[in-house]
């Protein structure tokens, strides 16, 4: 739990709902989507805008594991039965049908998303991912494109500081990562760091400057098994050199500093986490004082200091995460805010540095309807503001990875419904508030993901 309440917005309209595939029964049996089902969902789902009218929840439903692969076809006499097929229901459905630990938030209705339009803007861009693929979308223009088109997956994309390229993740050379580099319009997808292979979610796996001229990115570690599972690695584009920074351990969430000369990273086991500083010239790698801390979360910078999440005790199940900030050098660590949450912390800072978006999870004693992700806002003094999501009922909405526009207001963030227990893929949509208005209801930009804003308006 967190010392902090949340006020709650209002004034929400209904959410558009799309079709969502239930678990499988078994690897033969796959539950699908009903045709009627999602011509009921394109009926209230709201269109990102007239010139681009939203596609269907069966064709754009955000998964997270591989590729569907369909089964060997055969011959109309030798063809199973068709499965069953369920459509998404209503809300009181959801939670008549809930399996999960704890119970349901069944006194909330999911309320209903705003419209491109209802946001006023006139400019920027989103990239975003949907599907396997790379999609950006133009406020200007209120249409999206697909910038990639490849068989395997294409992901996690970086808008870079001029605005006229994008980095991502993409598996397209036998199932091996690499980051690769292309226009903002698509053209000249090039990879930029050699084969790689990665632990758990790779989008925490990679950052690259601003200006484009260094990347590093986490790989599994080419040591023996019973060592240390990965290893950080520094790439300058412009040469391809590849260097391994530091020695192999637990590392995750590399980020730059804002000139591109310093690089950090989260290192450790989950109960000796620590910061890790990284001189980008030098290579050099210095382990900064934890003050006492033992679980840390992904580092961002706040002016000239450097703003991460910690927590003194090294349990998951009482995590105290508050947030603090530090000189890069880590000689100077404050405490930054007086707020603590039970769960995890990762700050996202506005372009500007007047005020922090933090998604935040918390384990309130079990997993299922007890386990919450959520995105609050904080000004640059530390103090905690209002929650941007709570109005969602869990646990089958949950918001991640916020990033903010170049204009220091508008948020992005990915909103994910989950209807059914163990539903996969989830349904995610992109999604845009202004955080100045405090009834404003956050508006559907588009079926997707992990948005990034171009930081050119």
């Amino acid at each position: 739990m967190f010392r902090s309440s949340h006020v709650g917005f209002v004034g929400l309209i209904w959410l558009p709902l799309a079709a969502c595939k239930p678990q499988a029964t078994s690897h033969d049996e796959q539950a699908v989507t009903t045709s009627s089902a999602a011509s009921t969902a394109s009926a209230v789902a709201p269109s990102p805008s007239a010139a681009s009218s939203a596609p269907s929840a069966a064709a754009t439903a955000e998964g997270t594991a591989a590729p569907y692969l369909p089964p060997p076809e055969a011959s109309a006499a030798e063809a199973p039965p068709e499965a069953p097929r369920k459509a998404i229901g209503t809300f009181d459905d959801w939670v008549k049908g809930y399996q999960g630990i704890g119970a349901p938030e069944a006194d909330k209705k999911p309320p209903r998303l705003g419209l491109v339009k209802d946001l006023g803007l006139s400019s920027g861009r989103l990239a975003f991912t949907r599907s396997g693929d790379v999609f950006t979308y133009d406020f200007a223009k209120g249409a999206e494109a697909q910038l990639t088109r490849e068989a395997q997956r294409n992901v996690y994309p970086v808008f870079l500081g001029d605005g006229r390229r994008i980095a991502f993740l993409s598996n397209r050379d036998g199932m091996a990562w690499r980051v690769f580099l292309m226009n903002a319009d698509g053209a000249e997808q090039r990879p930029i760091t050699r084969k790689f292979a990665t632990w758990y979610n790779a989008g925490s796996w990679f950052a690259i400057t601003r200006d484009g001229s260094h990347v590093a990115y986490i790989a599994a570690s080419s040591g023996p098994p019973e060592g240390p599972p990965e290893e950080l690695h520094l790439v300058d584009v412009a040469s391809g050199e590849d260097h391994r920074v530091g020695e192999p351990d637990f590392i995750n969430y590399p980020a730059f500093s804002p000139k591109g000369d310093t690089l950090c990273v989260v290192a450790g086991g989950h109960d000796a986490e620590h910061l890790v500083s990284v001189d980008v010239a030098t290579r050099r790698a210095q382990r900064l004082p934890d003050a006492g801390n033992h679980m840390f979360s992904g580092a961002r910078w706040l002016g000239e200091r450097l703003l991460f999440s910690a927590s003194p005790t090294s349990s998951y199940c009482c995590r105290q995460s508050a947030l603090y900030t530090t000189t890069p050098d880590g000689t100077s660590i404050r405490g930054f805010g007086s707020f603590w949450f039970g769960g995890s912390l990762y700050p996202e800072v506005s372009p500007k540095g007047t005020k922090l978006a933090v998604a935040w999870s918390v384990r309130q004693g079990a997993n299922g309807a007890d386990y919450r992700n959520e995105i609050s806002l904080v000004d640059a003094s530390g103090n905690l503001g209002r929650a941007l999501t709570d109005a969602f009922p869990r646990p089958f909405y949950s918001a991640f990875n916020p990033a903010w526009a170049p204009d220091d207001h508008h948020l992005a963030f990915t909103l994910s419904l989950c209807p059914y227990v163990g539903c996969e893929p989830t349904i995610r949509s992109v999604v845009v508030v202004d955080t100045r208005d405090t009834k404003a209801v956050p508006a559907f930009v588009a079926y997707g993901g992990n948005a990034s804003w171009s930081p050119v308006p």
